[in-house]
């Protein structure tokens, strides 16, 4: 009797053993399965709550101080550890309110690139950094019982779209008699962790060269802006944006494989690229001289790299209440 006791027992460990190694397994498989070169998002921005309060209640005696806490989270695969990383040329703004009655020590703070690394392996969730603008209501400038601004904040910074989907390259294209490992066509990309996604590659051969028409799209919630121009984002003052500098993108490198890619056609020269509504494209090419020695088709990476400017905000209306002292 005690012996059948202890062979149930032993069975009933067993079995809980085994549902807990299985959870385990799962759990492990679940966090494995994210991919950091995924989504559609780069830099994220917004307001630590409370920061600043929904409500402020001031009188006309004494100043009020005011606190703007920002968070900032790298939500897409720039820059990793190859990477020149630019983030430092990115800058945070906040305006939207009236300066004679919100005054900020600072309107402006530059991003530090060294907490706001892409996702990877190791750091799925990527970077994460805050930023803190402080200031005074003055309440001599209310003249009115309630003033309600809403605070934006305005986030600009240099981002880049990195892929390196598998192409065909045919020296025989039109023979359909060899056996081949791949063929000639077009392919659907998933996105590349950046707010501009290289959506599809259309390939055409020739018997002269191969063609790579490149499709790309504002996959994002902001603006392109050109890289150059990012100086121009400040919403209150400085020089303004103008229409040249919205919807530009460079090309930085096309390469099949080792071997550089021709491509065009550019807007400006130096590679850029003008999106329209949202979308553009660039063809590139490879001339048979580069392959011809080869005698059967084979695959080989698209090496493919844009870098941008990007544009994207965040907004908090807030309400301040003046009471005016009785004596």
């Amino acid at each position: 009797m005690a012996r059948n006791t202890g062979i149930k027992l032993g069975i009933f460990f067993f079995i809980i053993l085994l549902i807990l190694v299985s959870g385990c397994q799962a759990k492990t498989g679940k966090q494995s399965s994210k991919d950091p070169s995924a989504g559609t998002d780069g830099l994220i921005i917004n307001f630590l709550a409370n920061n600043p309060q929904d409500n402020y209640i001031v009188t006309d005696e004494q100043e009020e101080p005011i606190s703007i806490i920002l968070e900032l989270r790298n939500k897409g695969s720039y820059p990793r550890d190859n990477d020149v990383n630019e983030l430092s040329r990115g800058q945070v703004y906040i305006s939207g309110f009236d300066g004679n009655i919100i005054h900020m020590e600072e309107a402006e703070k530059r991003l530090d690139r060294q907490f706001l690394e892409g996702r990877s392996p190791i750091n799925p969730e990527g970077g994460f950094d805050t930023i803190e603008f402080k200031g005074n209501i003055y309440t001599s400038g209310i003249v009115i019982e309630k003033y309600e601004p809403t605070i934006l904040a305005t986030l600009c910074y240099p981002y880049a779209t990195k892929a390196s989907p598998s192409a065909c390259i045919d020296p025989f294209p039109f023979d359909q008699k060899q056996k081949k490992v791949c063929k000639i066509g077009s392919q659907t990309l998933t996105s590349q962790g950046a707010p501009i996604a290289i959506t599809s590659i259309d390939q055409e051969a020739s018997s002269s060269k191969i063609q790579f028409k490149i499709n790309l799209k504002n996959a994002g919630k902001g603006d392109i802006i050109k890289i150059e121009s990012l100086e121009k984002c400040n919403p209150t003052g400085g020089q303004a944006l103008e229409r040249n500098d919205f919807d530009r993108i460079e090309l930085v490198r096309a390469e099949a494989g080792l071997v550089p890619l021709s491509c065009g056609p550019f807007t400006e020269g130096n590679g850029i690229i003008r999106m329209s509504n949202g979308q553009g494209f660039i063809i590139c090419s490879i001339n048979k001289e580069d392959y011809q020695d080869t005698k059967s088709a084979y695959t080989t990476p698209l090496n493919l790299e844009f870098r941008y400017g990007y544009r994207t905000t965040a907004s908090k209306p807030i309400k301040i209440t003046k009471i005016t002292s009785t004596g």
